[in-house]
């Protein structure tokens, strides 16, 4: 009955419909069988709550709009198996199941058996090319400055400790804290004058060293220690004051703070951290998407990763080659923006798995590549066997160091006798320094031999043609910005993030074998605009 009403409903079909008739059941209840509640109101189906999740991404519902959804729109109904009486469920059941899925650890799995299953209808496949791009995610929190973290620190430690033991919190908490943490934090209710703001932050800084003193006394019940709020008071505190060994403490100075790799700049969220991507700063973390590009398959996302705002693209390059790897989906060739690719990780790629990593290497930055009478690297002898450098005047380098860059990289820096270039005429082009000879760094034989060569590559009209296929994941990134803002997380905390991430990427996998299904052109495929001349054009094409 639910089939025939939803066919009659949606004559042309509808996504659901169309994905249930193709693809099928994406998932069982025996792949979950650890995601069933088991205190609580009776427990729902894992497989159906995946799916609803899925759909409610794929249409950018919120939990309240999809048990909606799940109650009177029969195309769901036929897609979840449901009968029309089927009176769904309420909205909170959605909430307490992705902590469920995030608790156990199961949010990557929701992928990797979408594209086990698509595999097994001919709908993906091993090889072909790839795609990367990376987003930036803005974290569910407000932006604070320094007083306005350690207020909100301890305001939130005494929320906790409000409900956790509001008898102990009264024996330990002076009068003037109930007026000063009444309300949350603003920077327009704080004081204005430098000094005055000083003085806030020392008498917050004594605040929590009371409390933590307080909650860590002998007397003190040992669990209020435990309080996730109570250690994140302790860790704001350390990086945000110093005590010093006579008890007195002192707010850090800018050149005392820790790195941004580390610093917490929300009580509400420990893992979101300050990153700054071509000039843009925000708060949060990074969403790693990587998808097929081939033109007679759809354009299925097949990786995602989820990293801290602090942590470069090309750290994500090892797991994104893993993971792939492991269901047998790695690509011929991955193409890749300048910021995911090294010489390193091309040969590794190569080595490893057999992949053909492109993306534009970058130039040399020394100020000889820019002076065409300069003598660049290029116009020296390297001889790798003899272990030294001939300059283009014909001098030899006598001293080899084989040190380890800043970023953990090999390399070899070849330095020449002063004697021979302080004479040298061409000393002008070749070092600024009056006092000190050439000294010239470059990396080992494998990885130079392979940059010179990718970079005389890449300047070819061939290669920029190929690697143009990579513009249309500005088209991912804006769907999935669009259908799911990608760009806001909706939970707090890293592993909530990333299982927001992978129920975007298999949302857009139903919408674009949708897509696949119904003959839309690539642009509805891969989220790019398409215009009507285009889609008239490419209709009269398949005609022919």
């Amino acid at each position: 009955m639910t089939e025939r009403v939803a066919r009659a409903a949606f004559p042309g079909g509808s996504l659901a419909i169309r994905i249930r008739d193709v693809p099928g059941e994406l998932f069982a209840d025996e792949q979950f069988a650890g995601l069933f509640a088991v205190r609580g109101h009776p427990s729902r189906s894992p497989a159906r709550l995946v799916m609803v999740s899925v759909l409610q991404f794929a249409e950018g519902l919120t939990d309240r709009q999809a048990a909606d959804a799940v109650r009177g729109r029969v195309d769901w109904k036929f897609m979840l198996g449901l009968a029309l009486e089927d009176p769904g469920f309420d909205a909170s059941v959605l909430s307490e199941f992705r902590t469920r899925l995030t608790g156990g650890g199961q949010a990557g799995r929701l992928l990797t058996l979408m594209l086990q299953h698509l595999r097994g209808h001919r709908l993906l496949e091993r090889g072909g090319r790839q795609r990367t791009d990376a987003t930036h995610v803005h974290a569910a929190i407000r932006m604070l400055n320094r007083l306005e973290l350690a207020m909100e620190t301890q305001r939130a430690a005494l929320e906790v400790l409000s409900v956790a033991d509001p008898v102990w919190l009264l024996e330990h908490t002076p009068l003037a804290w109930w007026e000063r943490y009444a309300q949350r934090a603003d920077d327009f209710r704080l004081p204005q004058s430098g000094t005055a703001r000083a003085a806030l932050a020392a008498t917050v800084g004594a605040g929590g060293y009371r409390l933590l003193d307080a909650v860590h006394h002998p007397v003190a019940p040992v669990w209020l220690r435990e309080l996730p709020a109570l250690r994140v008071l302790r860790q704001v505190w350390v990086q945000q004051y110093h005590r010093d060994q006579g008890g007195g403490h002192h707010w850090r100075g800018k050149g005392d703070l820790p790195p941004g790799g580390t610093a917490i700049g929300s009580p509400c969220d420990t893992d979101a951290r300050y990153g700054i991507k071509r000039g843009m700063g925000w708060r949060g973390c990074r969403g790693h998407f990587t998808g097929v590009c081939e033109p007679d398959r759809p354009h299925v996302i097949v990786h995602v990763a989820t990293s801290t705002a602090t942590l470069n693209d090309i750290g994500t390059v090892t797991g994104r080659h893993t993971g792939p790897a492991a269901a047998g989906l790695l690509p011929d060739r991955e193409l890749a923006d300048a910021g995911c690719v090294s010489v390193d990780h091309i040969l590794d790629a190569a080595t490893g798995h057999g992949i053909d990593l492109a993306g534009p290497l970058p130039p040399d930055f020394s100020w000889q590549t820019r002076d065409p009478d300069a003598c660049d690297l290029t116009k020296s002898t390297i001889d790798f066997d003899q272990r030294h450098v001939t300059c283009p005047a014909g001098a030899v380098s006598r001293n080899r160091r084989e040190p380890i860059s800043a970023d953990g990289l090999a390399a070899i820096q070849a330095t020449f006798r002063l004697p021979d270039c302080t004479p040298c005429p061409q000393r002008v082009h070749c070092t600024r320094p009056k006092a000190n000879a050439r000294s010239l760094a470059f990396r080992p034989q494998r990885q130079f031999e392979t940059q010179r060569h990718l970079r005389v590559e890449q300047t070819s009209d061939t290669w920029r043609e190929q690697y143009a296929l990579r513009s249309g994941t500005e088209g991912t990134m804006s769907q999935a910005s669009r259908r799911c803002d990608v760009h806001h997380a909706r939970c707090k905390g890293l592993a909530k993030t990333h299982l927001q991430h992978v129920l975007t990427a298999t949302a857009l996998n139903l919408v674009r074998i949708n897509a696949w299904l119904t003959d839309t052109p690539h642009g509805g495929n891969g989220g790019n605009w398409t215009s009507r001349l285009t889609t008239l054009r490419d209709s009269l094409t398949h005609r022919e």
